[in-house]
């Protein structure tokens, strides 16, 4: 699966994703892209999910209109000890990203998806 981490990630959290394809906005010269254009540009290079520590991006786009799957890494701080304490719970949250757009890992591991995906007819 090809993930896409948001400038807010810790550029080391690409070892929280073994057997993806894990790139960082900064690799891609995208780190000064609004949230709405750093996500469809995202989708348009063939991004599947994006990952991101914004707790705001939810409130900020359109969670049903959303152009690839984004999960939220809850965490106070943007360290790598916190976000390597949610790496159990990530390849859950990948599968369910399948399924809907938003998924958010909680501090607890416990997971909150938002937006189903419709199936196509």
């Amino acid at each position: 699966m090809k993930l896409l981490l948001d400038n807010c990630v810790d550029i080391h959290a690409k070892t929280l994703f073994p057997g993806h394809d894990v790139e960082h906005v900064l690799n891609r010269g995208w780190d000064s892209l609004s949230n709405g254009k750093l996500l469809a540009a995202a989708a348009d290079a063939g991004f599947h999910v994006f990952v991101t520590v914004d707790k705001n991006l939810r409130y900020q786009q359109n969670l049903e209109k959303l152009p690839l799957a984004v999960i939220e890494l809850d965490v106070l701080k943007n360290r790598m000890d916190e976000l390597a304490c949610l790496a159990p719970f990530i390849s859950q949250a990948l599968e369910r990203a399948a399924r809907y757009r938003f998924v958010s890992i909680k501090p607890d591991g416990s997971i909150e998806c938002l937006a189903e995906r419709v199936p196509s007819k």
